[in-house]
């Protein structure tokens, strides 16, 4: 064969490889790779099959409460789609945490479209997931709250009232509650 005859049947792979490099890129498991798949399929169809694979659907709560810009839009595309109670709660949790780590990040998806402060910050959505102890789940709150109050860029200066705002309410709502929701705490 050709050196020309060989160019031409490279080009062609070269070309479509050129084209899509993300695929050939992604790792199995990374956000990205996860985004191409709700592109292909849907993200209705890739949510049900990751919720019900209990080790992909923790790594994704994992990735997303990391903050990551790619995994929160991971969250925000899946979201639309889940189901209000099981997936849905969990990314809501998820998210949750995240804006320990990355708050301006969270702000930025609190969109009212997959998200809102009303579910990411406040006491609709995370009583549960603070767990069973007053003490850290008040540190949790706290965290949350300070992380919030450092967002500097005023085009989520809004989401960040509101947010700080859902925030305060939960941490009079935890310490109101101390007794009914932490009650192993409460008798020590």
């Amino acid at each position: 064969m050709g050196v020309h005859a060989a160019a031409a049947l490279l080009l062609p792979v070269l070309a479509l490889a050129g084209a899509r490099p993300a695929l050939a890129l992604a790792p199995p498991g990374s956000a990205e790779a996860l985004l191409e798949e709700i592109d292909r399929l849907g993200a209705h169809t890739v949510v049900s099959e990751l919720y019900e694979d209990d080790r992909r659907w923790d790594a994704v709560r994992s990735g997303v409460a990391s903050g990551s810009k790619a995994w929160l839009e991971v969250a925000r595309r899946l979201k639309r789609e889940a189901e209000t109670s099981g997936p849905g709660q969990d990314l809501t949790e998820a998210v949750a945490s995240a804006l320990e780590r990355a708050p301006g990040r969270v702000l930025a998806v609190l969109d009212g479209e997959s998200f809102d402060s009303d579910d990411v910050c406040s006491l609709n959505t995370i009583e549960d997931s603070l767990g069973s102890d007053f003490h850290a789940a008040l540190r949790t709150v706290e965290r949350r709250e300070r992380a919030v109050a450092t967002v500097a860029e005023r085009a989520l200066a809004a989401r960040k009232r509101e947010c700080l705002g859902f925030l305060r309410e939960l941490k009079r709502e935890v310490i109101r509650n101390r007794a009914e929701w932490f009650p192993e705490s409460a008798a020590r």
